[in-house]
C-alpha cells in the first residue's frame, strides 16, 4: 500500500548510530574486562578464607602446644616463674595476632550488576561527566537501559562502572573510584 510507510513505526536506531551521532567513543570492553579481573585479583579472598580448615586447627594446635610446653616447663622448673611467663607471653602473641588481623577471614570481592534509572545516577555517586553523557545517550537510544556494575567486598562498593545496554548490545560509559575517573567514554568535538 502506498501509505504504509507513513504509519509504520520508525525503526529503532542501533547503538552504534547513537554513539556516532553524539561523537562518543566508549571505553573498550576489553579495558573493562581487564579492569574487572585486576580488581578481583587485588581484592582476592584472604589466605585464611581460602584455607578455612587450617585456621581452627592452627589455633587449637597452638593452644595445645602452649599447654604442653607449660606443663613440661612446670615439671622441669617447678620453682621457677619462667613457665608462667612463657605461657603468658605466648597468649599475648596470639592475642596480638588476632587483634591486628593476621587471622582475618575476609571473603573476596565479587562483581554485581543492576539496572538503574538515569535520574538516580547522581545519587549513586556516578561522576557528573559520565551521568550527563549517559542521560543523553539513553534518551536517544530508545529502549536502552543503564547498568551499574559494582565490586562489592563486605558490603563496600569498590570501583563501579556504568554500561548502556540497547537490545543486548553493551557499551561502557565509564569506570570510576569515588571522585577519580579511571576511564570514561570520550566525546569528539
Amino acid at each position: 500500500m502506498p501509505f504504509d510507510a507513513l504509519i509504520a513505526p520508525p525503526r529503532p536506531r542501533l547503538l552504534a548510530e547513537v554513539l556516532e551521532d553524539h561523537g562518543v567513543s566508549p571505553v573498550p570492553l576489553q579495558a573493562l574486562a581487564a579492569h574487572k579481573q585486576a580488581q578481583l585479583e587485588r581484592f582476592a579472598p584472604s589466605f585464611w578464607h581460602q584455607h578455612q580448615t587450617w585456621l581452627p586447627a592452627g589455633l587449637i594446635g597452638s593452644v595445645f602446644c602452649m599447654a604442653l610446653s607449660g606443663g613440661l616447663a612446670n615439671r622441669t622448673l617447678a620453682d621457677s616463674l619462667v613457665p608462667s611467663w612463657l605461657s603468658l607471653f605466648w597468649l599475648g602473641v596470639m592475642a596480638l595476632l588476632i587483634v591486628f588481623g593476621v587471622f582475618r577471614v575476609s571473603a573476596g570481592a565479587n562483581w554485581e550488576e543492576r539496572v538503574v534509572a538515569a535520574e538516580g545516577l547522581f545519587a549513586l555517586g556516578v561522576p557528573r561527566r559520565i551521568t550527563l553523557l549517559a542521560r543523553d545517550l539513553q534518551r536517544d537510544a530508545i529502549g536502552s537501559t543503564l547498568v551499574l556494575g559494582e565490586l562489592l567486598r563486605e558490603e563496600i562498593v569498590l570501583d563501579p562502572y556504568l554500561l548502556l545496554d540497547c537490545g543486548g548490545e553493551r557499551v561502557c560509559l565509564g569506570i570510576w573510584d569515588g571522585p577519580r575517573i579511571i576511564a570514561a567514554a570520550g566525546q569528539s568535538g
